[in-house]
């Protein structure tokens, strides 16, 4: 498997006889339906991004001013950002997905579902410890419907970790 270092893949960069710089490096291409692909993992992401900005929204206990349950919600918001970004890259791609997007997107498109499950799954968990620790401030509903978005964010995080990591690619020359 070929690594590309700092902006090694500009070498696959060939300028042509009218100036322009024409990519000669390898391609790669989705084994299977890449419409379908490409909409499941578009979906997945913004079902996930609906979850986190709803869950920013609830005013559950401990969300307006305990940092351990702050954090985990800013890293969510992290590894959304970056599933989002590399999902994109993907889908803007097409078809045929230059080699230098296709090492990129592979492995941070899992890492950053992943990511999302870790943080979310850590949020619930601190804010839980915040609930047993300090009551629910009166807000039984809002810190209940809190920890379940925080499962549903973190169930669509996972099959999306494996959604992509099942995607079986096939290399182009």
């Amino acid at each position: 498997m070929k690594e590309y270092k700092g902006k090694s893949y500009l070498r696959e960069f060939t300028s042509n006889a009218q100036g322009e710089y024409v990519y000669t490096g390898d391609h790669y291409r989705l084994d299977g339906d890449v419409k379908k692909t490409n909409l499941s993992l578009s979906l997945l992401f913004c079902l996930s991004l609906l979850c986190v900005i709803g869950s920013g929204f609830v005013n559950a206990a401990g969300l307006s001013n305990t940092f351990y349950v702050i954090i985990p919600y800013v890293g969510e918001v992290a590894s959304l950002f970056s599933l989002g970004w590399n999902t994109l890259r993907l889908v803007k791609s097409g078809a045929r997905i230059r080699a230098y997007v296709y090492f990129a997107v592979k492995r941070r498109i899992p890492g950053s579902a992943l990511s999302a499950v870790i943080f979310a799954l850590a949020g619930l968990l601190c804010s839980a410890v915040f609930m047993i620790l300090n009551g629910t401030e009166g807000k039984p509903l809002l810190c209940g419907v809190y920890l379940a978005v925080k499962l549903i964010t973190a169930g669509i995080n996972i099959y999306d970790y494996m959604y992509s990591r099942s995607l079986r690619w096939i290399k182009n020359q």
